[in-house]
Protein backbone atom coordinates (compact mmCIF):
# COMPACT_ATOMS: atom_id res chain seq x y z
CA UNK A 1 0.00 0.00 0.00
CA UNK A 2 2.80 2.23 0.92
CA UNK A 3 4.69 2.03 -2.43
CA UNK A 4 1.02 2.70 -4.14
CA UNK A 5 1.05 6.18 -2.51
CA UNK A 6 4.26 6.24 -3.16
CA UNK A 7 4.05 5.87 -7.25
CA UNK A 8 1.16 8.34 -6.66
CA UNK A 9 2.44 11.05 -5.37
CA UNK A 10 5.41 10.55 -8.03
CA UNK A 11 3.08 10.51 -10.58
CA UNK A 12 1.16 14.07 -9.51
CA UNK A 13 4.25 15.71 -8.88
CA UNK A 14 5.00 14.86 -12.45
CA UNK A 15 1.62 16.30 -14.09
CA UNK A 16 2.35 19.65 -12.45
CA UNK A 17 5.41 20.19 -13.32
CA UNK A 18 5.92 21.87 -16.77
CA UNK A 19 7.95 20.87 -19.75
CA UNK A 20 11.08 21.96 -19.76
CA UNK A 21 11.64 21.77 -23.51
CA UNK A 22 8.95 23.62 -24.31
CA UNK A 23 9.96 26.38 -21.73
CA UNK A 24 13.03 27.12 -23.37
CA UNK A 25 11.60 27.45 -27.25
CA UNK A 26 11.38 30.98 -27.86
CA UNK A 27 8.37 32.37 -30.13
CA UNK A 28 9.89 34.06 -33.22
CA UNK A 29 10.13 37.37 -33.57
CA UNK A 30 8.97 37.93 -37.03
CA UNK A 31 6.57 35.63 -39.35
CA UNK A 32 8.69 33.98 -41.88
CA UNK A 33 7.35 36.82 -44.94
CA UNK A 34 8.35 39.32 -43.12
CA UNK A 35 11.77 38.03 -42.96
CA UNK A 36 14.97 39.73 -45.27
CA UNK A 37 16.18 38.35 -47.93
CA UNK A 38 12.92 36.51 -48.56
CA UNK A 39 10.75 37.01 -51.07
CA UNK A 40 6.93 37.57 -50.56
CA UNK A 41 4.86 34.97 -52.32
CA UNK A 42 3.49 35.78 -55.49
CA UNK A 43 0.33 35.15 -56.54
CA UNK A 44 -0.15 33.33 -60.02
CA UNK A 45 -0.79 34.70 -62.89
CA UNK A 46 -4.34 36.10 -64.36
CA UNK A 47 -3.70 35.66 -67.61
CA UNK A 48 -2.79 32.11 -69.36
CA UNK A 49 -1.83 31.51 -73.42
CA UNK A 50 -4.15 29.36 -75.01
CA UNK A 51 -2.66 26.18 -75.74
CA UNK A 52 -2.38 25.04 -78.81
CA UNK A 53 -3.25 21.14 -78.52
CA UNK A 54 -6.88 21.24 -78.02
CA UNK A 55 -6.87 18.31 -75.87
CA UNK A 56 -4.84 20.57 -73.31
CA UNK A 57 -7.29 23.28 -73.89
CA UNK A 58 -10.12 21.00 -72.86
CA UNK A 59 -8.80 19.75 -69.84
CA UNK A 60 -7.73 23.51 -68.52
CA UNK A 61 -11.38 24.27 -68.93
CA UNK A 62 -12.94 21.50 -66.94
CA UNK A 63 -10.83 22.41 -64.18
CA UNK A 64 -12.10 25.91 -64.55
CA UNK A 65 -9.98 27.76 -66.73
CA UNK A 66 -12.09 31.01 -68.48
CA UNK A 67 -11.14 31.25 -72.54
CA UNK A 68 -10.89 34.98 -73.97
CA UNK A 69 -9.89 35.84 -76.88
CA UNK A 70 -6.31 34.27 -77.52
CA UNK A 71 -5.45 33.51 -73.88
CA UNK A 72 -7.39 32.02 -70.62
CA UNK A 73 -8.54 33.14 -67.06
CA UNK A 74 -8.08 31.06 -63.83
CA UNK A 75 -10.55 30.76 -61.43
CA UNK A 76 -11.76 33.21 -59.54
CA UNK A 77 -10.27 35.83 -62.42
CA UNK A 78 -13.73 38.24 -62.81
CA UNK A 79 -11.60 41.31 -65.42
CA UNK A 80 -8.96 41.19 -68.03
CA UNK A 81 -5.92 42.87 -67.07
CA UNK A 82 -5.29 43.28 -70.74
CA UNK A 83 -8.47 45.04 -71.57
CA UNK A 84 -8.03 46.99 -68.53
CA UNK A 85 -11.21 46.53 -66.99
CA UNK A 86 -13.22 47.76 -70.26
CA UNK A 87 -14.48 43.94 -70.52
CA UNK A 88 -15.60 41.73 -68.27
CA UNK A 89 -14.95 37.91 -68.18
CA UNK A 90 -17.76 35.70 -68.18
Amino acid sequence: MKRLMLLFALGAAACERENAESAAVPAPAAPDAMLPGTAPAQQSASVVPKPKDQAQLDRMILAGYTPHGEHLHPPGVNQCPLTKGSEAVM
